[in-house]
């Protein structure tokens, strides 16, 4: 219900508003928090359970988080400006790095206390109304995964992404205490120190991933194999273009992802033309992905005699070569002759092998053309 109502109080013409569907989510998660910690702060206080106290301190963590998303989530809606001509889009990877870092911070501090426990075992009074409160706040929290869950699919954002895997880790954390609790009672061992040992290091593996896939798209992840093979085949599906390659993208933010791509037309189309064809078909790919999509445009054959004979013997260079994929932009300057070569960058890694493959090339173009020079740039392919 709540899921629906936000995206609906959301929703305008343009399609999601993201930063007021995320500010409303985190502020909803905020609140279910500060339900979720005093619930354990008064049974902490009834039954002096380090376990218990130390969820009642995680979910306190996660009212900080949300905290921090709010107004994070804000700063990076802020539009463009003359410091920050592509807009403050990426400080929302920076704030799910912050979750992270206090997810991490949570994980220590419960790997200390279970083993603490593990070493120094109390048996402890728990009242009835124990179990009933816990597994209120394991419900509460269950609802609050599936909200972050449903909402960061639909606006696709990372912070509420890391706050759903906080939630989950959090059930798993009640859970364990609920266990324990329960074995306690009925057997008198307590296992909730072992238990919380490999929750503790679970609530780790979650924080290091999420940190390693927030630092990943800031250091230019890229796009995915999925989104590149869309990205191809629905600009090759215009009339006028083909052979659609590299493909390079900048992530400025969720809603600001710029995606570069070289595409080929007929080399004999006038400029008007070219950019007739190039101009309409960034706007609608552009405006169906929801990507800013820039094309770099190629021409396919050449009015020049010289770069069709060497088009050709680049062709047998490829087919010859097992590091070599393609060619393209050959461009003529006097006596000069620049290519751009696809290369196998899971092959050659090093840049002597690069500068070897560059001179293979050049040697066997040389040797066909004397009178020409030749001047390689490789192009990774991964």
């Amino acid at each position: 219900m709540f899921t629906k109502l936000i995206l609906k109080r959301g929703e305008s013409a343009y399609g999601y508003d993201r930063a007021k569907i995320s500010k409303e989510t985190s502020f909803l998660g905020l609140i279910s928090n500060i339900l979720v910690a005093l619930l354990k702060v008064v049974l902490y206080i009834f039954t002096g359970s380090i376990s218990i106290l130390s969820d009642a301190v995680n979910n306190i963590t996660d009212c900080v988080s949300s905290i921090i998303s709010i107004f994070g989530i804000r700063l990076a809606a802020k539009p463009r400006d003359k410091d920050h001509p592509y807009g403050h889009g990426r400080l929302e990877y920076l704030i799910s790095l912050v979750v992270s870092g206090i997810v991490l911070s949570v994980g220590f501090q419960f790997l200390k206390t279970s083993v603490g426990k593990i070493l120094h075992p109390v048996a402890i009074y728990y009242p009835k109304f124990t179990l009933v409160t816990l597994i209120l706040t394991l419900a509460i929290k269950f609802w609050q995964a599936s909200l972050y869950s449903k909402v960061a699919r639909k606006i696709d954002s990372v912070t509420l992404k890391a706050q759903e895997k906080d939630s989950l880790s959090d059930t798993l954390i009640t859970s364990v205490v609920i266990i324990s609790i329960i074995i306690e009672k009925f057997t008198g061992k307590i296992l909730d120190g072992y238990v919380g040992l490999i929750v503790a290091l679970f609530i780790l593996y979650t924080a290091i991933s999420l940190i390693y896939e927030t630092i990943s798209i800031i250091l230019g992840r890229g796009l995915s194999d999925e989104t590149k093979h869309e990205i191809k085949s629905k600009v090759s599906t215009y009339e006028g273009i083909s052979n659609v390659h590299n493909i390079m993208a900048t992530d400025f933010g969720p809603d600001n992802i710029v995606v570069i791509i070289d595409a080929v037309l007929d080399y004999n189309l006038t400029l008007e033309e070219a950019h007739n064809i190039v101009d309409k078909v960034e706007r609608e790919v552009s405006d169906l992905l929801g990507i800013r999509l820039i094309i770099h445009p190629e021409p396919r054959g050449s009015g020049s005699k010289i770069i069709n004979s060497i088009s050709k013997d680049l062709k047998k260079i490829v087919r010859e070569s097992l590091n070599i994929y393609s060619f393209h932009d050959i461009v003529l300057e006097d006596k000069r002759i620049y290519i751009d070569i696809d290369y196998n960058a899971d092959s050659v890694k090093k840049r002597e092998g690069k500068d070897a493959l560059k001179k293979e090339i050049k040697d066997k173009l040389k040797s066909i053309y004397p009178d020409y020079e030749f001047e390689i740039n490789l192009d990774a392919i991964f």
